[in-house]
């Protein structure tokens, strides 16, 4: 099913109406509440995977919106085929975080300190390794290959790398990772 929501109650109205499998929406919408709407989103339709598609190139922005649990952002900026691939990325479980985020954070996991996160130490070399490469924008066939495993293998380790660090989408053990400072011991 395919809607449109001209604000958040409407919006809302729509989800429970149309039950769809991805929600494109932007951080701030009128009569919204911003990241809490996308909090209470996935609260109340907690199969439904939420992209940002936004005009803000805040990075504040993107990683609440991640940690709120969306599965990607995109700037509104993108063309029409890079929009349609990242629904199509997010639709198969994968995460999608627009070029500008993912340009600044090499300088962010050479400036982090793995050690001072709960969770990381459990993590495997390879769940590591893993986590490193889903940072860098790798999908699950492009980790797979890299890594030179079966794609259900790496599907295994993020499931793992999702639950130690309590994550609740490979974006937001990302994001996490990123904000704690857990990327640079890669």
């Amino acid at each position: 099913m395919v809607g449109d929501a001209a604000n958040v109650s409407e919006a809302f109205t729509k989800l429970g109406e149309l039950q769809p499998d991805i929600v494109i929406t932007d951080v701030f919408m009128p009569g919204g509440g911003g990241v809490d709407d996308i909090t209470r989103l996935r609260q109340e339709f907690p199969d439904i995977k939420v992209l940002i598609f936004t005009v803000s190139n805040n990075k504040d922005d993107v990683f609440k919106s991640i940690m709120a649990g969306a599965c990607g952002c995109l700037l509104k900026t993108a063309g029409l085929t890079e929009l349609i691939e990242s629904i199509r990325l997010v639709a198969s479980g994968n995460a999608i975080v627009f070029p500008l985020m993912t340009a600044r954070l090499p300088a962010q996991l050479r400036n982090t300190n793995w050690q001072n996160i709960n969770g990381f130490k459990s993590l495997s070399p390879k769940e590591k390794e893993t986590l490193g490469l889903v940072a860098q924008g790798a999908t699950n066939r492009e980790i797979a290959e890299y890594c030179r495993v079966s794609e259900t293998m790496v599907k295994a380790r993020l499931t793992r790398i999702l639950d130690k660090l309590s994550a609740k989408n490979r974006t937001q053990a990302v994001a996490l990772a990123t904000t704690r400072g857990l990327l640079n011991q890669l």
